[in-house]
């Protein structure tokens, strides 16, 4: 079967996040199962599937890698964590059921989401609590053979080293720390300092080596845009060629939810002509 593509230096094709079609999945009209096999028929090559509270069991699990198997994609694991201010029982049980998906699974993953909203990025006190918690979910890690990708949510890809801290700045105090880039957090009005294109890109650059997962949606006018569109507050041509020095950065589409399964398809069908008409 051809797999969508979103650069030709990109080998890992495309994926989808699950939590795109959160609303749908809830309201019964499509289960994950079901979503699983809609993306492999449609070309997707994986699948990031969202379990916000942690709540899926070993047994279901490796039912799901079991019939993503057979339909040959590839699922990755992520879930809705609390702030990481102290060690969270539930974080680590989240590891564990990412061990099961296989070697080399990415978790996207947050740091603090419930203190930064409001703040231009954490405080000198944040991330004296957040740093050693991080050096332990990252050790912890390594160990299971996962990648913890911290995604940047409100927080500032950089800080300015004075009054407030952002993802450059844990970069640099955790080793090993590998990260998620949402271009679109980063230039919606809810983030209080937006980078430019450019500053995007200087970001990515310094850690590329460290951020090979990356969740695709828009902003113009620093607005979410329910569908990927070539232009907005960033070029998305831009950011692929960047990111096409890595053949295995993982490219996943996560556009805002809607409420049926019409509007939601319809969103990520429209996303997918935009990929295809920019596609180099």
């Amino acid at each position: 079967m051809m797999r969508l593509q979103v650069h030709s230096g990109i080998g890992t094709g495309i994926g989808l996040a699950s939590n795109t079609y959160k609303q749908v999945l809830s309201s019964g009209e499509l289960t994950l199962r079901e979503l699983i096999a809609w993306a492999a028929g449609r070309g997707f090559s994986w699948v990031e599937v969202r379990d916000p509270n942690v709540e899926m069991g070993r047994r279901e699990c490796l039912e799901m890698i079991e019939l993503a198997d057979r339909l040959g994609v590839r699922l990755h694991y992520s879930w809705d964590n609390r702030d990481a201010l102290e060690e969270d029982p539930l974080f680590l049980l989240g590891m564990r059921n990412a061990a099961l998906f296989g070697q080399g699974t990415c978790c996207r993953v947050l740091v603090a989401p419930g203190v930064i909203p409001g703040q231009c990025g954490y405080t000198k006190e944040q991330m004296e609590k957040i740093i050693p918690v991080l050096r332990t979910y990252t050790e912890f890690a390594a160990e299971l053979g996962i990648y913890l990708c911290f995604e940047n949510a409100q927080e500032p890809l950089f800080g300015n080293d004075t009054d407030y801290y952002g993802m450059a700045d844990l970069l640099e105090a955790v080793p090993g720390m590998c990260a998620t880039l949402d271009a679109a957090n980063a230039t919606n009005a809810a983030t209080r300092v937006n980078p430019t294109e450019a500053e995007i890109l200087e970001y990515y650059r310094k850690y590329s080596d460290r951020i090979f997962y990356y969740h695709l949606k828009c902003t113009r006018g620093h607005k979410l845009l329910d569908t990927v569109e070539a232009d907005g507050d960033f070029r998305v041509r831009e950011l692929f060629r960047a990111f096409s020095s890595n053949p295995e950065m993982k490219i996943c589409l996560e556009i805002p939810q809607q409420s049926c399964l019409k509007d939601m398809t319809s969103c990520v069908e429209q996303s997918l002509t935009v990929l295809e008409e920019i596609y180099e």
